[in-house]
């Protein structure tokens, strides 16, 4: 299994199962999210098992029954009669053919990809808009993580497989908003997010004019893509700075939040360690100073 590259549907089973669809998902996850979205737009059935990941009180992903899953120890991973496929992106794609009800083109195909969040994200921010968002959920990261006792930490940081991710997180719980320090590493990366991610909007934004939808009229995988970026960055308090002057953005996420699927899975997934997270943040931006001269940063780039 070491030698398979984790991205795509897998030849083999990892679990034995009579039911065609499982989800491996988490109630915060970006990607999960995506996956969740996907479903309720294609009216797939799907048994979902929720792991608990470090941001939402706990390590599931870390124990052994879930790195039989996925070595990596990320969610959200999708089963087709107990086969894995890995990576939202393509976990979305591979849904869609089972239920082709959604728009479909280059275009289409374009916006999922240049949506996606893939690999680290401090890599390929021009590429991936995903990549750059993930950078602003640090803040809220911070704000959920400042909850959870540093106990949980050590178990974290020793059985985590990817070294980097889990350095990332206890600097995150040890340092709290300090990281967010003129100088440090995260406040140099946030400035090419910045510029990056003003980019894909402003292409965005253009391409919508005069279009209900990514493709035109009709809903499509770019849409469930956007619409969770959209999602995670007014969870981070900074939908009104991307979206200012942006007009057919502002249109366009306004009618996202109407969907069923909006309200469904990710309005109702907001469980209690999202909701406080969310509370502390909205403080900690006004009286931290530190953070504030974050945000300040951000948006005066």
């Amino acid at each position: 299994m070491k030698s398979v590259s984790l991205s795509g549907f897998q030849n083999y089973k990892v679990l034995d199962t009579d039911k065609e669809w499982v989800l491996y998902h988490n109630c915060f996850s970006l990607c999960s999210r995506k996956v969740r979205v996907c479903l309720k737009e294609l009216d797939i059935a799907a048994e979902l098992k929720h792991i608990d990941i470090i941001e939402t009180n706990d390590c599931e992903n870390l124990e052994k029954k879930f790195l039989k899953i996925n070595p990596k120890a990320t969610v959200p991973v999708l089963l087709h009669h107990g086969n894995p496929i890995y990576e939202s992106h393509e976990q979305i794609a591979f849904l869609e053919k089972y239920n082709p009800i959604l728009s479909k083109s280059e275009i289409v195909d374009y916006w999922v990809k240049r949506g996606s969040l893939v690999g680290e994200p401090n890599e390929n921010q021009d590429q991936f808009a995903g990549n750059c968002v993930s950078i602003f959920t640090v803040p809220l990261f911070v704000s959920m993580l400042k909850n959870i006792s540093i106990y949980k930490f050590i178990k974290y940081f020793i059985k985590h497989p990817v070294r980097f991710r889990a350095f990332n997180f206890l600097m995150f719980k040890l340092l709290s908003y300090g990281v967010f320090k003129k100088g440090t590493p995260l406040f140099k990366i946030t400035k090419s997010a910045v510029k990056n991610l003003n980019i894909h909007f402003d292409d965005l934004n253009d391409h919508l004019n005069e279009k209900k939808w990514i493709d035109g009229d009709k809903f499509s995988l770019a849409d469930i893509t956007w619409m969770v970026l959209f999602h995670r960055l007014e969870e981070s308090q900074l939908t009104n700075y991307f979206l200012n002057g942006r007009k057919n953005l502002i249109s366009y996420f306004n009618r996202l939040k109407v969907r069923e699927s909006y309200k469904s899975e990710l309005l109702d997934y907001e469980e209690k360690a999202i909701k406080v997270g969310k509370d502390e943040l909205i403080i900690a931006i006004e009286s931290n100073q530190t953070l504030n001269k974050y945000y300040s940063f951000i948006k005066i780039l």
